[in-house]
């Protein structure tokens, strides 16, 4: 089938007009979330954070998590991240006036959404930008990363005994000259390793990719752009990574200050650089400051040859797609494709491996959430 599109502002009943990105999650039972902040024409942004979500049907419902949950209002987007581990879902953010916190809606089958605000469950220092949350499943840990007023960066994690503050910088011994990016976090279970991706100011310094990474012995810390020579990042809040597990590789996706998607690539050789904008051949830059989403589509029954998907916003407000298969990059204007609206901001993917799909979400120039979505 290819791509598709579809409005889910407008084909939502009771769905909100939105404001920044949205995050999104894949969770049980294929079932599809999309958490948004809610907006109006007349007071901006509402401080609240509305779930679209939706099961195999197609057929999408929306709720106010922060009613719901009885959470505090949130500054600005949030992220999204499911804890396989305990089957349970997570939305991470920032409280209203940028009070430091990082409040947390949690999700379970039995108790629905609830809130809880990690800075006081685990004593941690105050946030100063966007925190995010990922889960490493081979120790059973969910985790929240995020830049402290201190710009350290921070975590806070839990195994099931409770929330637990760790400064990462302190940890691995890494720098602290320059303000970071948010950091990401993402897991190589196959390593049985937790990874977190930050970066310098292009301002202040040439824009570097510093990562912390931990196995058995601790925390370490590198820094990526000088072990592979690769070009700046271009001013923007996070960066992602992933996992390519059919190849055993990592993945570190960003735009640089010269418009190209650029790659760091890791394999048991060490880390590596690829300009996926040249590889590709593509003709439209990225967008500066903006953030690629990005993911492998492991083989499965749907998908016989793995592949790598590195979605971005042009300069012309598509969303296009590089993708890697058998060996060679190629790029697709997904936009163009579909007669998609104008993307604002960041796009946020996943894959569903099991039904084969592909699924882009993004804040459109309207403010509606816009789905592109790929069927074998």
């Amino acid at each position: 089938m290819g791509w598709s599109i579809k409005n889910l502002t407008t084909t939502t009943a009771g769905a909100r007009e939105a404001v920044y990105q949205p995050t999104a999650w894949l969770f049980a039972q294929f079932t599809r979330h999309v958490v948004f902040q809610g907006f109006d024409s007349t007071n901006g942004d509402d401080g609240q954070l509305y779930e679209l979500y939706c099961s195999q049907s197609d057929d999408w419902h929306v709720k106010n998590l922060v009613s719901e949950a009885g959470g505090a209002a949130a500054a600005t987007n949030a992220n999204g991240y499911i804890w396989a581990h305990q089957g349970s879902q997570h939305v991470v953010y920032q409280g209203r006036q940028f009070d430091g916190h990082v409040h947390e809606l949690w999700y379970t089958s039995d108790d629905g959404w609830n809130a809880n605000d990690l800075t006081n469950a685990a004593h941690a220092p105050l946030a100063i930008g966007q925190p995010s949350g990922y889960e490493t499943y081979y120790d059973g840990t969910q985790r929240v990363v995020y830049q402290g007023r201190d710009l350290h960066v921070h975590e806070l994690s839990n195994s099931g005994d409770g929330w637990h503050h760790l400064d990462l910088t302190a940890a691995a011994g890494a720098p602290n000259a320059d303000p970071l990016s948010a950091p990401v976090g993402y897991s190589f279970e196959d390593q049985r390793t937790a990874h977190v991706i930050v970066h310098t100011s292009a301002e202040l310094q040439p824009g570097h990719i510093i990562e912390y990474w931990a196995d058995a012995s601790g925390w370490h810390w590198g820094d990526l752009t000088a072990a592979t020579g690769a070009p700046g990042v271009s001013e923007c809040e996070t960066i992602h990574g992933y996992v390519f597990r059919g190849e055993g590789t990592q993945h570190v996706d960003y735009v640089g200050t010269d418009g190209h998607v650029h790659e760091l690539w890791w394999s048991t050789a060490g880390w590596h650089h690829n300009d996926l904008t040249a590889a590709a051949s593509a003709t439209t830059p990225a967008s500066q400051g903006s953030s690629p989403a990005c993911y492998a589509f492991e083989s499965g029954l749907f998908q016989p040859v793995a592949t790598q998907h590195v979605f971005y916003a042009g300069t012309d407000s598509h969303i296009h797609e590089l993708w890697w298969s058998a060996g060679a990059w190629h790029v697709n204007d997904i936009a163009a494709r579909v007669g998609a609206p104008a993307v604002v901001g960041d796009a946020a993917a996943f894959v569903e491996v099991d039904d084969g799909t592909q699924n882009v979400f993004y804040l459109s120039d309207a403010h509606e959430i816009i789905e592109l979505r790929w069927r074998p």
